[in-house]
Parts: C-alpha cells; structure tokens; sequence
C-alpha cells in the first residue's frame, strides 16, 4: 500500500476502519475501508484531515444496493492509494459469476463504489 500524496476532494482513498489486534505492530493489525474524501480541513492542533464517507451496511449478504453511507473525520497522512482499475475489474468478474446464477458474498468497498457510479457504470 502506498500513501496518498496530493488529497483532493472527490479522491478515492483507502483508511484505516478499526483495528481488530493491538499486539500487532504499524499496519498490520487493522482493517481498511474504502472511501471518499467529502471534504479536507485543518483540526485545532494544525494537522491536516478529510470527512471521508464509507460503507458502513450493505443491503444484504448476497445485495449490494442500498448501502448505508456513514462519514467519518480521518487525518489525511494516514489515508492510503485505492486501486479502481482492479475494484472495476473484480466487479465485473464477480457480477458475471452473479449473472450464471452463483451466489456472490459483496463487500461493502464495492457496494459504496457502484453508489457513487464509479465502477459498473455500463453494467446493466
């Protein structure tokens, strides 16, 4: 994973969501979400920071939409480079799967991306 370098309002990021192991070290012991920078802000102690909107719920197990989109405030250094191109790709696998009739378990990263229109935009 890469930091992202120049932030902008509109980007897709990846951020750390929650932790689920304090006795690992840096990175390693969180879970990452996808998102959306909403909007970029200096806190009272001068550091830079972003509102990123997330997927918190998706409709169901096997239902992508409606996802409920949840905000939250994050400090801009630890926000991270999001691969699209890979998330497009992914999704048209998997919903093809879908389309055969397999069931397919969606995250709530893709459920967010197909909300916003920014994969699976000539899906139909």
């Amino acid at each position: 994973m890469k930091l992202k370098r120049s932030v902008k309002v509109g980007d897709v990021i990846q951020f750390p969501h929650h932790c689920f192991s304090e006795q690992r070290r840096g990175w390693n012991g969180w879970i990452f979400r996808a998102g959306i920078v909403d909007k970029l802000y200096t806190d009272e102690h001068g550091k830079k920071c972003a509102v990123v909107s997330y997927c918190s719920k998706r409709a169901g197990r096997y239902q992508l939409l409606p996802c409920e989109i949840r905000q939250r405030r994050v400090p801009v250094s630890t926000l991270f480079e999001f691969d699209v191109d890979r998330a497009e790709r992914d999704y048209r696998e998997f919903k093809a799967y879908e389309d055969a009739g397999e069931k397919v378990c969606w995250s709530e990263d893709t459920a967010l991306l197909l909300d916003k229109g920014i994969i699976g935009g000539d899906i139909q």
